[in-house]
């Protein structure tokens, strides 16, 4: 079972960029690569960030992804069929499958490059992390929360190496605390939940 249409639909060549780092980003986080479907998940509250993701995967691929709700819960996906496109991404260093199973961390040709780090790392707040203020303190904090050991790690060391102090919470949390350093990664890597409601 290819999927319906996976080989017709024609994909614009791929390169390395901002924009794909980004997507491989909301990929780890959101995203699953099943067969020849590409698949990222959604709150569908959150439809101004559903427009962006489809936007951004219609610039680098030159296709329209499709939409899925759920029915009585709040998920919603874009998926797409091409057998094409789910071989350039396991070239570029996805995997088909469960990402904690296959312990899937940030490709290399993203972690030696500083602004594809940052790209890739605006991807993973928007999909794993959170920006919130805490009521005790009226602080301004960033958390990134990922089961994957190797993903959680790889994050911390690109973070690290961009200037950023993200200090473990628990096994599956790690938060940047320091209010210059808050301010900083959110000028610098501009998340889009510091400036649009998700």
């Amino acid at each position: 079972n290819l999927g319906t249409n996976a080989f017709t639909a024609p994909i614009k060549p791929i390169r390395k960029s901002g924009e794909l780092a980004e997507f491989i980003g909301i990929m780890l986080g959101d995203g699953n690569i099943y067969r020849n479907q590409v698949n990222i998940a959604f709150d569908k509250r959150h439809t101004n960030y559903m427009n962006y993701v489809e936007s951004l995967c219609f610039n680098l691929f030159g296709v329209k992804f499709k939409r899925k709700f759920m029915k009585n819960i709040n998920s919603g996906y874009l998926y797409f069929y091409n057998q094409v496109l789910v071989s350039k991404l396991l070239e570029l260093g996805l995997k088909r499958g469960n990402k904690i199973e296959n312990q899937l961390g940030i490709p290399n040709w993203i972690k030696d490059n500083k602004n594809l780090s940052k790209r890739c790392i605006k991807g993973l707040i928007d999909t794993d992390g959170c920006i919130y203020i805490c009521k005790r303190e009226g602080q301004k904090y960033v958390k990134f929360t990922n089961h994957n050991k190797r993903l959680m790690n790889d994050f911390k060391e690109i973070t690290k190496n961009l200037g950023y102090s993200f200090a473990k919470a628990n096994k599956t949390n790690t938060c940047l605390y320091r209010k210059e350093e808050v301010a900083s990664f959110i000028k610098d890597i501009k998340p889009l939940k510091s400036i649009i409601k998700m």
